[in-house]
């Protein structure tokens, strides 16, 4: 059978068979990292940004049912790879306005669109990258979509041309062919192509992970037993249909909505397979739950009283600040330090969980000050941030360009919120930022060659910003020698070591030795970090 329209519930057939390709392909991507550290995140980031998607109800509609996937995907991007795909979908989406279903040249045309919002997202864009991969994977079905005759053959010819461009990727971007990789967010794009390739041949991927049981309800201070409940409950869960229950090929998924919408409004609920995922604002939490366990049991639960929320926001609106500083970090030492240093909320994240734009969204929320200053300390963080900054309008959101933990500490410590307008505070932070360099010692997950140092799989290796400058036996010889190797040193004041969950006092107390000795007109502070990833971050100014 030859597909030549696809209407909105085809189209959500198809993109979940390409999710469930990324998602069984998330390690082998995450892998793709240039640098042998265990920070490899553009697999699951992609998954996540997708995955959040399809929190939409189902729609005939493609123009419907890509204007709710692309919101979704816009709040659950994270990472720069989840950024720019959610971008790509915007894109996409804007190019089937109006359309009931598509036809292969519209989907050309939608694909085209895509690109180019995806282009759009970054400021400086680079080939060799995901961009690249999609830019040439658009630009050869737009030239040949007239002799497409359908869906199939148009994305056999999309995954070949997809491939081949991401083949030559180590060819435009010379980091990737010291290292031996391809780019690993054009790896997930072809991933996503080759699932919904797969899915008109008939090849269903299977997806049998689940989810582990949380169930929450919050509680505050503004709740209270004098309180008149108003909003109700956020109700979500995910059931899975068992054959003792009902019937699960049979399932009627329309008969169970119409139930859902005797109990609340807001209603969302996506059916795929035995799987039923509910998303509903209701007085009546019980009635929800109980419904679902009419047909199953449940993988997941979670239960919010909105009128906690909303009272948080009333309290929070009362007592609004001119200024509010929101910093990306992990480990409970940094965290713990940097709110004693000015930070007003922490979003928990950073290396291998990097936060997505909805974690930034309700953090903002919270806080109802008139200028929200957002310290993303990560690169893979900071275009996450700017697209939340982007969707919230509550606030003054100022994403200041912090790289490193090390990069949000300097910022913080030039900070000066006395001054009259959010410009000066954004320049009292940023002034010393191109000062700063960033030092991490780590352990290398592989053996590799990169800028002339030999590593072997665990190896302590230290890194600056952008470079692998050494390859030690232990984590203190990886400090030292990171330090060597940098150029101006000699021109540096302070050191400042945050130190990770695996330092023991010991190390720390010859890591003090050690830099006092050799470098003794360098003032050196000292934090309990306790990140998981980096033994030490160091920054350097």
């Amino acid at each position: 059978m030859q597909t030549t329209r696809i209407n909105g519930r085809d189209l959500r057939l198809l993109l979940e068979n390409g999710y469930k390709n990324l998602k069984l392909n998330s390690d082998t991507i995450n892998n793709l990292n240039v640098f042998p550290v265990p920070d490899g995140d553009t697999g699951s980031n992609m998954t996540k940004t997708f995955e959040g998607g399809f929190a939409v109800q189902d729609c005939e509609s493609v123009s419907e049912f890509m204007k709710g996937f692309s919101k979704n995907t816009l709040m659950s991007a994270r990472g720069n790879s989840g950024v720019i795909f959610s971008q790509f979908i915007r894109g996409f989406a804007i190019g089937c306005e109006e359309k009931q279903a598509l036809s292969v040249s519209d989907f050309a045309i939608s694909f085209s669109s895509g690109v180019k919002y995806a282009y759009r997202s970054v400021l400086n864009p680079v080939e060799g990258t995901m961009l690249t991969v999609i830019k040439d994977g658009g630009k050869h079905i737009s030239n040949n979509c007239e002799r497409y005759s359908s869906f199939e053959e148009c994305l056999a010819d999309l995954c070949a041309e997809t491939r081949r461009s991401l083949a030559s990727t180590p060819e435009l971007l010379s980091v990737l062919k010291e290292a031996g990789v391809v780019d690993s967010g054009g790896a997930g794009m072809l991933c996503v192509f080759e699932g919904m390739e797969a899915y008109l041949r008939g090849e269903i991927i299977e997806d049998n992970s689940v989810s582990s049981m949380e169930f929450s309800a919050s509680l505050n201070a503004s709740f209270d037993a004098d309180s008149v409940f108003e909003y109700g409950y956020c109700t979500e869960y995910i059931l899975l249909l068992l054959n003792s229950k009902t019937d699960v090929t049979s399932f009627d998924h329309t008969a169970f909505v119409s139930e859902l919408e005797k109990l609340g409004e807001s209603i969302v609920s996506v059916c795929d397979g035995e799987i039923v995922k509910v998303h509903i604002h209701t007085f009546e939490p019980n009635k929800a739950l109980e419904l679902g366990l009419r047909y199953g049991e449940f993988l997941n639960v979670k239960i919010e009283n909105m009128s906690v929320q909303h009272s948080e926001t009333e309290v929070n609106s009362a007592q609004k600040e001119k200024y509010a500083v929101v910093a990306v970090a992990s480990g409970d030492g940094i965290k713990s330090y940097f709110s004693e240093i000015g930070v007003t909320a922490i979003v928990d994240g950073g290396q291998t969980q990097n936060p997505s734009a909805d974690d930034f969204i309700k953090t903002f929320r919270k806080l109802n000050a008139e200028h929200i200053i957002v310290l993303p300390n990560n690169s893979n963080v900071f275009l996450t941030a700017k697209q939340a900054a982007e969707i919230y309008t509550d606030a003054d959101v100022l994403v200041i360009p912090s790289r490193s933990i090390a990069e949000g500490y300097s910022a913080l410590s030039m900070m000066d919120l006395s001054l009259e307008t959010v410009e000066a505070v954004s320049e009292s932070m940023t002034s010393g930022l191109e000062y700063v360099t960033t030092g991490y010692v780590t352990v290398a997950t592989r053996d590799t060659c990169l800028s002339g140092v030999t590593v072997h799989k665990g190896d302590y290796i230290g890194l600056d910003d952008d470079n692998l400058l050494c390859a030690c036996q232990n984590k203190l010889a990886a400090v030292t020698g990171l330090l060597e190797k940098l150029d101006d040193i000699d021109d540096k004041q302070v050191i400042t070591v945050f130190y990770g969950a695996d330092v023991t006092h010991s190390e720390l107390v010859q890591l003090k030795e050690l830099l006092e000795s050799s470098y003794p007109l360098i003032e050196c502070g000292y934090v309990r970090g306790g990140q998981e990833v980096y033994s030490f971050i160091l920054a350097i100014e």
